[in-house]
């Protein structure tokens, strides 16, 4: 018997944690954060409590009840009944490293081994060492008392007490079969808002399922996700679990269109331009940063994408894609914070009271070659091109951005009323600071990590799949349109898999 429990990720955008069963393996295809229904119960001043282990998300179905599967720790602090069991899933399915696909691969056990590129694993490390508190490549024990010197009990909170290992991420190369015991998995390359997402094409004792993961033909790689369609194509696939996030949308621009008119508005500007965008977009950031040189100014990145480019420019099969963070056209900004003692003195005590103000990650870049301050993209501005990211709004106190410079937002348009008001308070840091017009739009240029309805119709037809089981969408009821035989399901769904 084979069987695809889908615990999340249908009727709604994003959060997949689909379960595919076959003979005893169990794998898990992705294990994603839903946002939206996240959002439902939960906003930055209402977050779940981390003293009910993982309580308030099974509370609100945003966890599956899958017993064994779940970190020890934190089900025997909640008082859940399977921490003691044997470990009931084979591995994870990682499509790729955005939280609506990766984040709660933070609640399992460490030794379930998770499955993706090497791309994927870098980002996952960066959001990991620079994030806030996510545990997606290492496990630190948590709930962990221990006797201490004074006969006493205390709770653990350095690595001397907590036990913290590496969780078993295992890089898959692109067109590699991987064999987990009766399933047989291809991972193939896919053009999506990210580097490394994979698409799977994964054999079963009772058929073949596609898994698009997200995807697009318009951005860098298109040729990656035809590759995709291709290879479902020529397999006589039985089902598709295909993404519809934008099935109703209607043509697209591409990443090089972004990549042109950034260069012609910043070609058009005086003095500083000031970006944001998606900060883990790779491609995205290398649009902004050719559109730099192309216009004679340097791109300025925060320490978080220059800590990523790091990573990256290490990896032997992921470096030479994007500039790294010794680029001569790239300069790294480091934020003043905390006593915002940087750049204060240049004696020894001074330098080391400023480095306290800063994580053991960041720190190598308060000396790097390329560090750029506030004074020195406020004295040079017409040379920059300035990344300030939503909750960097601060930096621009300090710049100060002369008459004559220029916002361009390169980020997805709000779609809920939340998103709407942070955009509203976006919109009044620039007012004040001459960015935009009172009476004036925001420049936007910005292209969607997902395919339109044109480019899914191109995915199904040249899939040419037996069923189609629509999924990351709102929207199912439309590939009725696109294909005969399309199977809706719900949230918890079991669905059986037959070979025709």
């Amino acid at each position: 018997m084979t069987s695809i429990t889908f615990h999340a990720g249908v009727d709604e955008i994003g959060g997949n944690k689909f379960l595919l069963e076959d003979r005893g393996t169990r794998v898990l295809l992705d294990f994603g954060m839903q946002m939206g229904r996240l959002n439902r119960y939960f906003t930055e001043f209402l977050s779940p409590r981390k003293l009910s282990g993982m309580g308030d998300l099974f509370e609100f179905g945003l966890l599956p009840e899958i017993e064994g599967i779940y970190r020890r720790d934190y089900s025997r602090h909640s008082g859940r009944g399977d921490h003691g069991g044997e470990t009931s899933v084979d591995g994870v399915l990682l499509t790729h490293a955005h939280v609506d696909h990766c984040a709660y691969i933070h609640y399992l056990r460490p030794e379930i081994p998770v499955y993706c590129s090497e791309a994927s694993r870098l980002i996952m490390k960066a959001l990991q060492e620079t994030g806030g508190g996510e545990e997606y490549v290492a496990y630190r024990e948590n709930f962990k008392m221990y006797e201490n010197s004074r006969g006493g009990l205390s709770r653990a909170r350095s690595g001397e007490h907590r036990e913290e290992v590496e969780r078993d991420v295992r890089v898959l190369r692109r067109s590699e079969r991987l064999e987990i015991d009766s399933i047989s998995v291809e991972p193939i390359g896919i053009d999506h808002s990210l580097p490394g997402v994979y698409g799977f094409l994964i054999h079963t004792s009772e058929g073949d399922i596609g898994y698009t993961a997200d995807i697009r033909f318009h951005g860098r790689r298109p040729g990656d996700s035809q590759d995709f369609v291709d290879r479902c194509g020529a397999e006589n696939l039985d089902y598709l679990l295909c993404e519809g996030t934008r099935i109703d949308a209607e043509g697209s621009i591409t990443e090089f269109d972004v990549e042109d008119r950034v260069a012609e508005e910043a070609d058009g500007t005086k003095n500083l331009v000031v970006c944001t965008y998606p900060a883990r977009d790779l491609d995205r950031l290398l649009s902004f940063y050719n559109a730099a040189r192309r216009t004679g100014r340097e791109l300025v990145i925060d320490t978080k994408q220059a800590y990523l480019l790091k990573l990256f420019a290490g990896s032997d099969e992921c470096r030479g894609t994007y500039p790294t963070p010794t680029d001569p056209h790239v300069r790294i900004f480091v934020s003043r914070k905390g006593w915002g003692l940087l750049d204060g003195g240049r004696d020894a005590r001074a330098r080391d009271a400023a480095r306290q103000d800063y994580k053991e990650w960041e720190r190598e870049f308060l000396d790097h070659p390329n560090r750029a301050s506030c004074a020195d993209v406020a004295g040079g501005q017409g040379r920059y091109m300035f990344y300030c990211s939503d909750y960097q709004l601060q930096n621009l106190i300090d710049v100060r951005p002369k008459a004559g410079s220029k916002y361009i937002r390169s980020s997805t348009e709000p779609f809920d009323d939340e998103m709407a008001l942070d955009e509203m308070r976006v919109r009044e840091w620039m007012i004040h600071f001459g960015l935009v017009a009172r009476d004036g739009d925001m420049v936007r240029l910005h292209v969607s990590g997902h395919g339109t309805g044109d480019q899914i119709k191109r995915v199904v037809e040249g899939a040419s799949p037996r069923k189609v089981i629509p999924i990351h969408t709102e929207k199912a009821d439309m590939f009725r349109a696109l294909h005969g035989n399309v199977r809706r399901v719900s949230r918890g769904e079991r669905v059986d898999i037959a070979r025709a």
